[in-house]
């Protein structure tokens, strides 16, 4: 493999299905925002744009190609053509949508570097025999499709070991790389009332993420000062709010879509709320951590790896409304408690999860290291 010479000016090419919000998505605008600065970047969309493409660099060309659902036999040549002219250093291609298309793509264009970002688990099929054959099928061609690739990183620990024990890719292709957004380098934490009573969770609303669970919890903390923000849109909206005014929560539960102003809303909160069933390394999380939120989450994926038991929050067990209600109550009568969790995590943010620090691992990739 032809290695690249991290001090000069590489064409770098990202490929995801698109830019919409998204935990994976932003983090592909941030690291192609910051290659940007030293490399040619360009950004393709295999599906359609999204909103987050307003939050993309200029001097980042992004291309769409518009592809349909379902398979598309002329997308790997597609992608090719664009990795060939001009010929890109490197093809980074991110989630399991655009892995088998890129390294067809990496192959048919002789790029020397491929990279896969693996942002969470495995797309769910249906029960039933014909979709676990199809999906032994597709996981065995991605285990070849992995020795195109100069690496495949995963964004946390438990998703490099998700993938080497059910899709059984060789762990010598696989490493680690956190998420990491920038840091905040005012001193202290933003200014907070100590008595606000709000919970705040920030995301999809998308069944994976069992916003249930946190709404059933905020009844059940015995607090009836506490309320919940949910910032984002999803296929679950409606049942959520169903599910807010059956429980007597209509007024104390507010659904505010997709904002641009989440800083300001989580300076307002008390603590940061996650219920996933399964969670990467959240980028919601680590703006929490920035903003010195304390943070409640369910111990699943890699929020152990972010969130520090007893530390900078509290983890609790997947689907468990009493312990995160208790977790609730605990934060509401303890201010002391949210400012020191809030300070732990603040500081772990800066020194772990900087962009900084992600942006120079992946650098050392693309040089070939």
């Amino acid at each position: 493999m032809t290695q690249a010479n991290s001090s000069r000016r590489l064409r770098i090419v990202y490929v995801i299905e698109s830019l919409e919000f998204g935990g994976a998505e932003k983090v592909a605008v941030d690291l192609a925002n910051e290659m940007a600065t030293r490399h040619e970047v360009t950004i393709c969309c295999v599906k359609r744009l999204g909103d987050l493409a307003s939050d993309v660099d200029r001097r980042i060309r992004v291309l769409c190609l518009e592809k349909r659902d379902g398979n598309d036999l002329r997308l790997p040549f597609r992608l090719a053509r664009i990795a060939a002219c001009p010929r890109a250093d490197v093809l980074h291609t991110h989630e399991w949508g655009v892995f088998l298309e890129g390294a067809l793509a990496g192959a048919l264009s002789r790029t020397p570097v491929l990279v896969h970002t693996v942002h969470g688990p495995y797309t769910a099929y249906a029960p039933g025999w014909r979709s676990r054959f199809k999906r032994s099928m597709r996981h065995a061609l991605e285990r070849i499709a992995a020795r195109r690739f100069s690496a495949l990183v995963t964004v946390s620990d438990s998703i490099q070991e998700y993938i080497g024990r059910d899709i059984r890719i060789d762990s010598r292709r696989v490493r680690t790389i956190h998420n990491g957004i920038r840091v905040d380098v005012s001193s202290g934490i933003p200014s907070r009332s100590a008595r606000t009573t709000t919970f705040i969770s920030v995301g999809r609303l998308a069944r994976i993420k069992n916003h249930g669970m946190m709404i059933r919890a905020l009844g059940a903390c015995g607090d009836p000062r506490a309320r919940l923000v949910l910032v984002g849109d999803g296929p679950e909206r409606l049942s959520l709010e169903a599910l807010a005014r059956e429980l007597g929560l209509g007024d104390r539960v507010s659904f505010l879509g997709f904002r641009r102003d989440v800083d300001r809303l989580l300076a307002s909160s008390i603590a940061f709320l996650v219920s996933s069933d399964h969670e990467g390394i959240s980028v919601a999380v680590l703006e929490a951590m920035r903003a010195g939120l304390p943070v409640i989450g369910t111990r699943v994926g890699g929020m152990p790896e972010t969130v520090l038991d007893g530390k900078t929050g509290v983890l609790v067990p997947k689907g468990d409304v009493a312990a995160m209600a208790r977790a609730m109550r605990r934060l509401l009568e303890s201010s002391e408690q949210c400012a020191r969790y809030g300070r732990e995590g603040r500081q772990l943010q800066a020194a772990e999860f900087s962009i900084d620090r992600m942006v120079a691992r992946y650098e050392q990739i693309y040089a070939g290291a």
